[in-house]
């Protein structure tokens, strides 16, 4: 990782999010990948998993602010001014105090409406100190930036989520909606979820849609955002304005 961050091996990919009700596109997910010479462009979970018990993921957190919201800012100033940008943090800025300060100093150097920004946050972020957590998230929030609990159910502490932090929306994972038109357990766990969060006032995005019959099964139950290699895959910065225009 150290070496991909030395040698400008890192980019950005962006998964488009889509309002259910009229299918427009509201949001895009930054996704990290490692390119090398003469190979497509990895996916970094494996290596990213390694990365988050060594200091090397700070260095890359701010990496990942910089580039993220660099391209979103130009979408602010070009062809997509209203989209939003989803970006995921990882647990261990939890374990440090600075998170606000730092997103704020790389907003104002992209020049990034803090209103286009979605920080979308783990469970596994408040295990430590649930105290600090929340107060880190009310700076960020009282900076305008919205928050999103991803990956909701996965982890050891998700109702908890629910009851100490104030968020925005939660993301039902691909675990979940791979089986909801075929499965009664992921079905039942997904309709309560959903049916749970739109009685707390929050939004509920679907991640991980593949075919037509999860998606017709979201849309039935009222999930309110959709995102998967269905509606559309991950693209370049630079190209989100030409797809999202088809």
């Amino acid at each position: 990782m150290k070496e991909a961050l030395a040698q400008d091996r890192l980019t950005l990919l962006y998964q488009p999010i889509f309002r259910a009700r009229d299918r427009e596109p509201t949001t895009a997910e930054a996704l990290l990948r490692w390119r090398r010479p003469h190979e497509e462009a990895d996916d970094l979970g494996e290596l990213l998993a390694a990365a988050e018990r060594s200091p090397v993921i700070f260095a890359l957190e701010v990496w990942a602010m910089r580039a993220c919201f660099r391209d979103a800012a130009a979408w602010q100033r070009g062809a997509l001014p209203d989209l939003r940008v989803n970006l995921n943090l990882s647990a261990r800025e939890f374990q440090r105090g600075d998170l606000p300060r730092k997103v704020r100093r790389e907003l104002h150097a992209a020049g990034l409406d803090p209103a286009r920004l979605t920080l979308e946050i783990t469970e596994t972020s408040a295990i430590h100190d649930p105290a600090e957590v929340a107060r880190i998230l009310e700076r960020l929030q009282d900076e305008g930036v919205q928050l999103w609990l991803d990956d909701f159910g996965t982890g050891h502490s998700s109702l908890a989520w629910l009851s100490w932090f104030e968020t925005a929306g939660l993301k039902i994972p691909a675990t979940f909606v791979r089986g909801v038109a075929t499965d009664r357990r992921s079905a039942v766990i997904t309709a309560a979820t959903l049916e749970m969060a739109h009685a707390l006032g929050l939004r509920v995005a679907a991640e991980g849609i593949e075919e037509e019959a999860q998606l017709a099964w979201l849309v039935e139950h009222g999930c309110d955002d959709l995102q998967g290699f269905l509606l559309a895959q991950p693209a370049a910065a630079a190209e989100l304005p030409k797809l999202l225009g088809r």
